[in-house]
């Protein structure tokens, strides 16, 4: 069964989907070059020297994906900040509304109990 990354519209895949599946096909790569162990044939070193550049290949896209992962994940923060910044009072009220909504819900359910 093959992981389908999600397409976005602006042509950035699902990066949890992707390095879910950087990090399947690195494990099944390696349990083949563990299953070859120390056979020897041309055709053996052929397939050990393909999946071992496989291997790499798949580990080097891993961390850039984990790269883009820390960067969006700063530029999230980054907007944030910067929203904060222009509109404290809105902050304020936001953060103060999302404290109320959760004590309401807590009361319920500790009502209910």
């Amino acid at each position: 069964m093959t992981i389908q990354a999600k397409t976005f519209e602006n042509g950035a895949r699902n990066t949890d989907t992707t390095v879910v599946e950087l990090n399947r096909v690195i494990t099944q790569a390696e349990e083949l070059l563990k299953t070859l162990g120390e056979e020897g044939g041309a055709a053996v070193d052929a397939v050990r020297q393909r999946v071992a550049r496989t291997v790499n290949q798949a580990k080097v896209r891993l961390a850039d994906a984990s790269t883009r992962v820390r960067g969006a994940t700063t530029a999230a923060a980054r907007a944030t900040d910067s929203y904060v910044q222009e509109n404290p009072w809105k902050s304020i009220a936001y953060g103060a509304a999302a404290g109320a909504a959760i004590a309401l819900i807590a009361t319920v359910l500790m009502r209910r109990e």
